[in-house]
């Protein structure tokens, strides 16, 4: 049976301030593993190794987790880490306004036990990952520039939809391409 790493999300588009966010934390030390700008999203629901078969399930519980949600203005505020303090594993960005994509996580969650995904341990909490430590060790460069942007006004976009995607890893990092892509508010 065929198979593939899969999540659902919504992407977002990477703009001048969070390229320049990117690079100075690449700078800051082998001991960070920085996301690619070009890939960044939120993750709505990480469904891991997936089998082709019960894709068209899958479908129809995005399709209902998205229905009567409609088009939504999110805005990327502010930098931080988990956990906080000094062991960081990993950086993120905030986001703002996304309480609807919450309730399609939440909705996400509920309908894919079903399927046999495990439900999620904690609550959706929206942020965009921008990097992990390799090792929690010497991060104080990685410590100031998150102060420094912790106040940042990134950017606002609009999301007008959700999609499945599917994820390569290799040794450069992981290839995302989208399965289907789901209209929000009917589109």
């Amino acid at each position: 049976m065929m198979g593939f790493r899969a999540f659902v999300s919504v992407d977002i588009e990477p703009n001048e301030k969070i390229v320049r966010f990117v690079e100075e934390l690449r700078r800051a030390g082998r001991s960070l593993k920085v996301v690619d700008p070009s890939i960044i999203h939120l993750t709505l629901k990480f469904l891991g190794e997936t089998e082709e078969r019960i894709v068209p399930e899958i479908r129809m519980v995005i399709e209902r987790s998205t229905a009567g949600i409609p088009p939504m203005r999110l805005r990327l505020v502010g930098a931080g880490t988990f956990p906080g303090g000094s062991k960081i594993r990993v950086v993120w960005i905030g986001v703002e306004g996304a309480a609807e994509l919450g309730v399609i996580a939440r909705r996400l969650d509920e309908e894919l036990e079903a399927l046999g995904f495990k439900r999620e341990a904690r609550p959706f909490a929206a942020h965009l990952t921008m990097a992990r430590a390799r090792e929690p060790t010497g991060m104080g460069p990685v410590k100031d520039i998150v102060q420094k942007y912790a106040m940042e006004d990134f950017v606002e976009q609009t999301i007008h939809s959700v999609r499945l995607k599917k994820s390569v890893l290799t040794p450069s990092g992981p290839i995302y391409s989208t399965v289907e892509e789901f209209g929000l508010g009917g589109q």
